[in-house]
C-alpha cells in the first residue's frame, strides 16, 4: 500500500536529520540580525523546531548575486509557505550589521535573518567551498574560474538564461523584485513588463532576469563594504537549504552548486507539498535532493 511503501522513506529522512543535522551544527554560535545576540545554530534548524514544517535557507553571503535572488524568490512565495504552514529562517554569511544592511536594502523582516561571520554552518553541513578548494589561489581568481563554470556546473547556463530567458520559467517574482528595487531607488527605477513585449510574450522573457541582475548589482556595489565578509575566501562559499516537516524529518536537500545555481524554490515547493499529500503520520521522500558528491554518505 502507499502508507507502507512510505515507512522506508521515513527511515531514510530519520536517519538523514541524525546525520546533517545536530551533531554537525550542535557547537555552532550564530548572530540574529535583530539585535546581534548570539544563537546557537542547532536551534534554528527543523529537529528542534517540531511542530511546524520549517526552512532553513543557508545564504552566500550578504553581498552575493545568490543571497539576493535566492531570498526575492522566497519573498515572491511568501503567501504560499504561510499557507502550508512553513516558517523559514534564513542564515547568511557576513557580520549582523551586513545582515541588517541586506534586509534593510532588499526589504526583508531581520527577526527572520541570522548572521554566521565565519560560514561555520555551510562548513559543517559540507556545502560547496566553492572552486578549486585545495588550490592556494587569491578569492577573486577562484571566482573567475566558477563565472567560467569551474567547479561551478549550470552556472554559464544560469547566465545566458538570464539574457535568452525560459518560456517555462515565470517572470511574477523578477517583477516583484525589480519593482522592490525600483520603490528603494536602484536603477532602472522606472520599467514595465511591457517594456519587453516586443522580445516575447511567455514565460520569462529575454532581458528581464538580466535586468534584475543588473539592478542587484546596483546595490551591491553601492554598499560592497557593507554587505562583503571579513575573509575574501568566504565570497566563493555556496549555501544549501534544508526543509524539515512537522515530525523533524528531512524531507528536502540542497546544495548550491555553483554562482547563480542555488536552491530551486518551485522543487522545494514540490517537496513541501507532497509531503503533506502524503499526511502527518508518514513523510514522502523528496523527488529530488540535489548533493555533491561529498554529500553521498547521506544517501
Amino acid at each position: 500500500t502507499a502508507r507502507a511503501a512510505a515507512r522506508p522513506t521515513a527511515r531514510y529522512a530519520a536517519r538523514a536529520v541524525a546525520m546533517l543535522a545536530a551533531p554537525e551544527l550542535e557547537d555552532i554560535e550564530i548572530y540574529a540580525v535583530v539585535d546581534g545576540a548570539p544563537r546557537r545554530a542547532a536551534t534554528l534548524v527543523g529537529p528542534e523546531l517540531l511542530s511546524k514544517m520549517h526552512i532553513t535557507a543557508f545564504l552566500t553571503h550578504f553581498g552575493d548575486f545568490n543571497a539576493w535572488e535566492y531570498v526575492q524568490q522566497l519573498k515572491a512565495v511568501d503567501a504560499e509557505l504561510a499557507a502550508m504552514g512553513a516558517d523559514l529562517t534564513v542564515i547568511g554569511i557576513g557580520s549582523p550589521s551586513a545582515g541588517r544592511t541586506f534586509a534593510e536594502i532588499i526589504d526583508f523582516p531581520t527577526e527572520r535573518l541570522y548572521a554566521d561571520p565565519t560560514g561555520s554552518c555551510h562548513k559543517a553541513l559540507g556545502f560547496s567551498p566553492g572552486a578549486l578548494p585545495d588550490l592556494q589561489l587569491p578569492a577573486g581568481a577562484k571566482l573567475l574560474a566558477m563565472l567560467a563554470g569551474v567547479d561551478s556546473p549550470g552556472t554559464v547556463e544560469a547566465v545566458l538564461k538570464g539574457y535568452l530567458g525560459d518560456v517555462n520559467a515565470s517572470p511574477e517574482w523578477v517583477w516583484l523584485a525589480l519593482e522592490q528595487g525600483a520603490q528603494k531607488g536602484r536603477f532602472p527605477t522606472s520599467l514595465s513588463p511591457s517594456a519587453f513585449d516586443s522580445v516575447g510574450t511567455a514565460g520569462l522573457r529575454p532581458f528581464e532576469l538580466a535586468t534584475l541582475r543588473l539592478q542587484n548589482m546596483a546595490g551591491i556595489l553601492q554598499n560592497w563594504e557593507a554587505l562583503a565578509p571579513f575573509d575574501p575566501a568566504l565570497c566563493i562559499q555556496q549555501g544549501g537549504t534544508l526543509v524539515y516537516d512537522w515530525k523533524g524529518e528531512l524531507i528536502y536537500r540542497y546544495a548550491d552548486e555553483g554562482i547563480l545555481v542555488y536552491t530551486p524554490v518551485n522543487e522545494m515547493l514540490t517537496a513541501m507539498k507532497e509531503a503533506i499529500a502524503v499526511g502527518p503520520f508518514e513523510v514522502a521522500r523528496p523527488t529530488s535532493i540535489a548533493m555533491r558528491s561529498t554529500d553521498s554518505a547521506y544517501m
